[in-house]
C-alpha cells in the first residue's frame, strides 16, 4: 500500500510539473496545461535508474532538460501568443532587451517587477524538479518492483488521454523542436558570418545622375492589400479614384504595382532596411548584424548621398530610451524624430504625433533649409494600431498643437491598455504564413483600419499638393500587412507612383506597374529587397543612361568573408 501511495505521489510530481512546462500556454483554447512527451521517458529513467551508481546524475539530467523544456515551451508560448509563431531562439537573444523596453514604456516599473517575477519562478522551479525526481529516485529504491509496477499503471491512463483525438491537451516532443530551432538559429547565424557580397551592386556605385530628380518616399505604416477585402474594397477604390483625379489636375502621371514585404503584421524597421539595402531582411538578428554596416553598404539613402543629394529620414516615433540608443545607421544627413518635431499637442494612438504635423515639419522648416537636391524617407505613423481617435485634418498643420492634451479630465485618450500590449508585442512576428488570427477582421475592425490608412495617404496627397515646388517623383506605400489575417501567404502591399515626368515611371511599368492608382496584380509583384536597384534603374534609364541591372530579389548571394562595401 506504502508504495501505490509513493507511485501516486510521484505522478502527482509529474503531472505538476507538466503544469509548470505549459503554464503559460493557458490561453490557447481548452488547453489547461501542456502534454510534453519528453518527461515521460525522463521521469522512466529515473525511476528504472534509482538503484543504480548514477542514478544522482540521472535525476540531475532529467532535472536540467525538464527545466530546459520548461524554458523553451515558456518562450514558446509567449511567441505564439505575441507574434503568432514559435519564435526563432537567435531572434529572442536580441529581441529580449527590446521587448523588456517596450514593457517599460507601457507599464512603467511594473515591467521590473515583471522581470523578477519570471526570474524568481525560473529558479523556483529548477528547485521543484529536483525535489521531484529526487523523491521519484528515492521511492523507487524503496518500493522496488511495486513501486514501479503502480507507477506505470497511474501513469497509462494519463499517457491515453493526452494522447487521445478527444483531448485539449497539446502532445508536444519539445527537445526535438528546440533541436530544429537551434539547427535553424544556426543557419541564419552562418548565412551572416559570411556576408555580404558587396560586389553585387558594384554598377548602382558606378552611377552617376546627371538631373538629379527629387524624390521622396512616403510608408504608410500597415497599408498592405488588406484595403481590397470585399468589405472595404469600393469605399476604397473610390477613395483612390478621387486621389488619382486630384493628381493628375495637377499634372502627375500615375503607376502602381504591388511589392512584397519581408514580414507581415509588425516590424516596419525590418521592412525599411529590406527596401533600403537591397537585402531580404527576415529575422531581427538579421537586421542586429547588419546595422552596423548599412553606412557602408551599397543602400538607396547611401546612392543619393554620392550624387549629392540631401538625405532625410523621418520618423516621428522614435526617440532615445535609456539602455536603446537611436542611431542613424543608414548616415542620412537629416534625420527628424520625435524630439525634433517637439509636438507639444494632443497624443493621437500609438506614435502620438499626428502625420500632418510631422509632413507638415519636412515641408515648412526642414526643405526651406536645404541648398541641394533631397531625398526623402519619410516613415508615417497615424495608421499604426489601434485604429482609433485619428487626429483631424487642418487647414494648417500647426495648429493640431492648439488641441488641449486633456480631454473630459483623462491626460491621455489612448491609455495604455491590454489590446496596445498585446499587439506592440506582435510587432516581432514573422513567419511565411500566418496561421493565428491576432486582430478579428470584423466590419469594425476592417472599418478603423480603412479610415487610419486613408488618413495618412490624405495628409500626404495634402502635403504634396501644397508645396510651391514638388519633388519629380513620389512613392506612397505600405511597409507590411496589417493583423488581420488568420491564415495568409499574401505579403504585399501598394505602391503609388506620382511623377511630373512620365519617364521615370518607365522602368516600373515594364515591372508589372499598372497606370493609374489601382494596384496590379499580385502575379506582378515586385519584392522590398529588389526596389533599391528598380528605382536607381529607373531614374538612370530615364535620362537616357545605360541603366544597372534589376535585381528582382535583391543582394542574396554572399560570400565567405564579409564584405562591408
Amino acid at each position: 500500500m506504502k508504495a501505490v501511495l509513493m507511485a501516486l505521489g510521484s505522478v502527482a510530481c509529474l503531472l505538476l510539473m507538466q503544469c509548470a512546462v505549459g503554464a503559460l500556454h493557458w490561453y490557447e483554447e481548452g488547453v489547461a496545461w501542456v502534454y510534453g512527451r519528453d518527461l515521460i521517458p525522463l521521469a522512466a529513467a529515473v525511476v528504472l535508474l534509482a538503484k543504480t551508481r548514477v542514478s544522482r546524475l540521472v535525476v540531475w539530467l532529467a532535472t536540467m532538460l525538464t527545466w530546459f523544456v520548461m524554458l523553451y515551451e515558456w518562450v514558446r508560448a509567449v511567441g505564439l501568443e505575441a507574434m503568432a509563431q514559435e519564435p526563432l531562439l537567435y531572434d529572442a537573444i536580441f529581441l529580449g532587451k527590446h521587448l523588456f523596453f517596450l514593457m517599460s514604456d507601457l507599464l512603467g516599473d511594473e515591467a521590473v517587477t515583471m522581470l523578477w517575477s519570471v526570474v524568481a519562478a525560473l529558479v523556483v522551479s529548477l528547485a521543484l524538479f529536483r525535489l521531484g525526481f529526487g523523491l521519484m529516485a528515492a521511492a523507487s529504491r524503496r518500493g522496488e518492483w511495486l513501486f514501479i509496477l503502480s507507477f506505470t499503471l497511474l501513469l497509462v491512463p494519463v499517457v491515453h488521454f493526452a494522447e487521445s483525438e478527444e483531448s485539449p491537451v497539446t502532445g508536444m516532443d519539445t527537445l526535438a523542436d528546440a533541436k530544429d530551432n537551434v539547427a535553424e538559429s544556426q543557419k541564419v547565424w552562418e548565412s551572416l558570418q559570411r556576408g555580404i557580397d558587396g560586389e553585387l551592386y558594384a554598377d548602382i556605385a558606378s552611377t552617376r545622375l546627371k538631373k538629379k530628380p527629387r524624390v521622396h518616399i512616403y510608408i504608410v505604416e500597415s497599408y498592405g492589400r488588406a484595403s481590397l477585402r470585399p468589405r472595404i474594397r469600393k469605399q476604397y477604390r473610390e477613395y483612390m479614384n478621387s486621389i488619382a483625379k486630384r493628381m493628375s489636375s495637377l499634372g502627375w502621371s500615375m503607376a502602381t504595382g504591388l511589392s512584397e514585404a519581408p514580414v507581415m503584421g509588425g516590424r516596419s524597421w525590418l521592412a525599411d532596411a529590406t527596401m533600403l539595402s537591397g537585402i531580404q531582411i527576415r529575422y531581427e538578428s538579421e537586421y542586429r548584424h547588419l546595422a552596423p554596416l548599412f553606412s557602408e553598404m551599397a543602400s538607396l539613402p547611401g546612392f543619393f548621398r554620392k550624387q549629392g543629394y540631401e538625405t532625410i529620414l523621418m520618423r516621428p516615433k522614435d526617440k532615445a530610451r535609456p539602455g536603446l540608443e537611436l542611431v542613424n545607421y543608414f548616415d542620412y544627413s537629416r534625420t527628424v524624430f520625435a524630439d525634433d518635431l517637439d509636438y507639444k499637442g494632443r497624443p493621437y494612438g500609438w506614435v502620438q504625433v499626428p502625420d500632418q504635423f510631422a509632413l507638415g515639419h519636412i515641408r515648412d522648416v526642414v526643405m526651406p533649409s536645404l541648398d541641394a537636391p533631397e531625398f526623402v524617407f519619410a516613415h508615417l505613423g497615424s495608421s499604426h494600431i489601434p485604429w482609433k481617435s485619428l487626429p483631424p485634418i487642418m487647414g494648417d498643420w500647426r495648429l493640431l498643437e492648439r488641441y488641449p492634451r486633456r480631454i473630459n479630465g483623462t491626460s491621455n485618450p489612448q491609455e495604455l491598455d491590454e489590446k496596445q500590449v498585446r499587439f506592440q508585442l506582435e510587432r516581432f512576428k514573422r513567419s511565411d504564413e500566418v496561421r493565428v488570427r491576432r486582430l478579428r477582421p470584423t466590419a469594425a475592425n476592417l472599418d478603423d483600419y480603412f479610415k487610419a490608412t486613408s488618413y495618412s495617404m490624405e495628409v500626404v496627397i495634402r502635403h504634396v499638393e501644397a508645396m510651391e515646388d514638388p519633388p519629380d517623383l513620389v512613392v506612397m506605400m505600405g511597409d507590411h500587412q496589417p493583423p488581420l489575417y488568420k491564415k495568409s501567404k499574401d505579403f504585399t502591399v501598394p505602391v503609388h507612383l506620382f511623377a511630373l515626368d512620365k519617364k521615370l515611371l518607365r522602368e516600373f511599368r515594364k515591372r508589372g506597374f499598372a497606370g493609374g492608382i489601382q494596384p496590379s496584380s499580385w502575379q506582378k509583384r515586385i519584392y522590398h529587397e529588389g526596389f533599391f536597384s528598380l528605382m536607381v534603374r529607373a531614374l538612370s534609364k530615364a535620362e537616357g543612361g545605360k541603366g544597372v541591372k534589376y535585381r528582382k530579389r535583391g543582394n542574396n548571394k554572399t560570400k565567405k568573408k564579409t564584405d562591408k562595401k
